[in-house]
């Protein structure tokens, strides 16, 4: 077996809620490692986790938690009792394997009725580290390995690094949201960094056939596949057939509104799926003032349609720096394959930048827009429910 040791971060300052949100990272953990049921065994302190894993499923295991929402950091440790001789030989172990030149050493005493004081047990076995490793030199400043030795109750963990993982808060402690999937670079991240501070994330499309194509659709599904690996273990991609509305907007009298109106037929839509799947939020992937529809004026009109709140994660960030999260979360290829959504395909040649509320809803006045909102949410939304690695259409779950 190799041990790797789970450290909570963020979750142990949580008070009377602590116990709440580590026993969800570890039910999200073990669904993650579900397939290696047995193959893992898991033990839990106060602060950390530690998963005794079998070393032909281990790389596996390593690379699968990695992707596990709420967990600070991962270290690859040595296990030992708390007799000295027995940490002596594990801090030995990992500085025979190491190439560095130079070396630190850190002791953790977190159960301090153990008779060694940290500043003893480094004395003594610094001396040793240098004895059987003569290549290698102190450097308490810039070190090329680290090893560090934390003092238990009931044991010893030894290693020699921490393995940065993606932090935030257990996927489902924050409730759950229904994000607006575009099929662009925006969406799946604004989703993302949805889901790093604990929300479930259900996904909703709009597609308008036959303007836009079957490739897509399937790019649509591949985008939620990917961010399907941070997600929680059961979530749905709502497909609606957005084309009636859309012909319906051909009629308004100011063509500059089309866009605005458009997405604030989307937010009535997401609102009223939302009371039905239990989701207490939307989120968008609008980034202030990036595009005509982003301004402040045109997130005024859009808002004032929704009873529940819009989440925008990525409002602040500039389009650099969303591309980067795209790629870091495997996402960006595939948004910038050539298939347009229903927005990018229909946005007019002038569209406004400050629309007036007043406006807008003079432009909706006379369009039969509730009828064929209503018709669309009852009858023209499919949902893809996320059940073992595939989406599996509701009524054939």
């Amino acid at each position: 077996m190799k041990n790797i040791l789970v450290r909570y971060g963020e979750l142990t300052l949580k008070g009377n809620n602590r116990n709440h949100f580590i026993t969800k990272l570890i039910q999200n953990i073990k669904f993650q490692l579900k397939e290696f049921k047995e193959e893992v065994v898991y033990t839990k302190d106060n602060n950390s986790l530690t998963l005794g894993v079998k070393e032909e499923v281990f790389d596996q295991v390593l690379a699968r938690i990695q992707n596990v929402f709420g967990i600070y950091s991962l270290s690859i440790i040595e296990k030992s009792s708390l007799d000295f001789d027995e940490i002596a030989n594990a801090v030995l172990k990992i500085a025979e394997k190491s190439s560095a030149k130079t070396f630190k050493l850190e002791v953790f005493r977190k159960d301090k009725s153990y008779p060694i004081t940290s500043t003893e047990m480094k004395q003594k076995l610094a001396p040793l580290v240098l004895k059987n490793n003569q290549h290698l030199k102190v450097d308490v400043h810039h070190p090329e390995l680290k090893i560090e030795v934390v003092i238990k109750k009931d044991h010893a963990d030894i290693f020699d690094s921490r393995i940065n993982a993606l932090k935030g808060l257990p996927v489902g402690v924050s409730g759950k949201g229904l994000s607006l999937l575009s099929g662009g670079i925006d969406s799946p991240v604004a989703s993302f960094l949805t889901m790093k501070r604990g929300m479930t994330v259900d996904f909703l499309h709009f597609m308008t056939p036959p303007h836009t194509s079957a490739e897509a659709l399937t790019k649509v599904f591949d985008l939620a596949k990917i961010v399907a690996k941070y997600n929680y273990n059961r979530f749905s991609l709502f497909i609606c057939n957005f084309t009636p509305l859309l012909e319906e907007l051909n009629h308004i009298p100011n063509q500059t509104y089309k866009i605005n109106i458009m997405r604030r037929m989307f937010v009535r839509i997401a609102n009223q799926l939302a009371f039905k799947t239990n989701s207490k939020a939307i989120i968008t992937g609008e980034s202030l003032g990036q595009v005509a529809s982003q301004t402040i004026e045109s997130i005024n009109t859009i808002n004032s349609v929704s009873t529940l709140p819009i989440l925008r994660p990525v409002l602040t960030y500039d389009k650099e720096e969303i591309i980067k999260i795209s790629k870091q979360i495997g996402t960006y290829e595939t948004s910038i394959l050539p298939f347009d959504d229903a927005c990018s395909m229909f946005v007019p040649k002038n569209p406004t930048t400050k629309p007036k509320l007043r406006e807008a809803e003079f432009n909706e006045k006379d369009l039969l827009w509730e009828e064929l909102l209503n018709h669309t949410v009852q009858n023209l939304i499919e949902e893809f429910v996320w059940i073992n690695g595939e989406f599996v259409k509701k009524e054939e779950e």
